[in-house]
């Protein structure tokens, strides 16, 4: 019965041991320092953010993940007289001329990749008529905030990263809607919560003492 007492509790420990997934992290090394700001006024689908709990966004950071795993990300829609482009580790992704497009109801998946713990690869560009306006890397944003020429604005929740992409800086358009595109993290392995490694020590050894205790002297 002591036998079958302790098997049973170094089950309930270890079951106790559940596993949470990691997910997206800011990485913020140089300066301006990780800023939040409310979604602008004018952004064409503040309304529509808003609805999904989405009120305010982050720049002056880099994105990165802090367990190695799969990104996949999916295109929103925008509102831009250029062209813009999203690339990722061989992924691409280019708007048409449209001023606007909306996606939200039918998401277009882009495409996943697979990321090791660290700074993801990443970027936009712009384009016009006549050619590249410009581009910036997950990298370079985070020496970029609020008011730059060009930026990439986040919203990061856990295991979901929404990326706002600016295409003309400062004035009356600095509104971070001219590109929206969903990031989804998937850990390769599920990383456990703090204390569930206790737990999992203390059910393992309960179980080796029930086991001594069942062979014969």
């Amino acid at each position: 019965m002591k036998a079958l007492r302790a098997t049973a509790l170094g089950t309930l420990a270890m079951s106790f041991a559940s596993a949470s997934h990691a997910g997206f992290i800011a990485l913020d090394v140089s300066g301006p320092a990780l800023t939040r700001h409310d979604v602008a006024a004018n952004n064409e689908f503040g309304a529509t953010l808003a609805g999904l709990g989405i009120d305010e966004y982050s720049t002056g950071a880099s994105l990165g993940t802090d367990v190695a795993g799969s990104v996949t990300f999916f295109y929103y829609g925008k509102e831009a007289g250029y062209r813009n482009t999203f690339a990722a580790s061989g992924l691409s992704y280019s708007t048409s001329w449209s001023q606007r497009q909306n996606a939200f109801g039918a998401p277009i998946e882009i495409g996943s990749i697979a990321v090791g713990p660290g700074l993801l690869d990443f970027g936009f560009c712009s384009y016009n008529r006549a050619g590249s306006v410009g581009c910036v890397s997950n990298g370079q944003n985070d020496g970029l905030g609020l008011w730059s020429w060009q930026s990439i604005a986040m919203s990061i929740a856990g295991d979901t990263a929404w990326l706002f992409w600016d295409d003309s800086g400062s004035g009356p358009d600095d509104d971070y809607d001219d590109m929206l595109v969903k990031a989804v993290f998937t850990p390769s392995t599920q990383v456990p919560e703090a204390g569930s490694g206790a737990l999992i020590g203390l059910g393992l050894l309960a179980i080796v003492v029930a086991r001594r205790r069942k062979q014969p002297k």
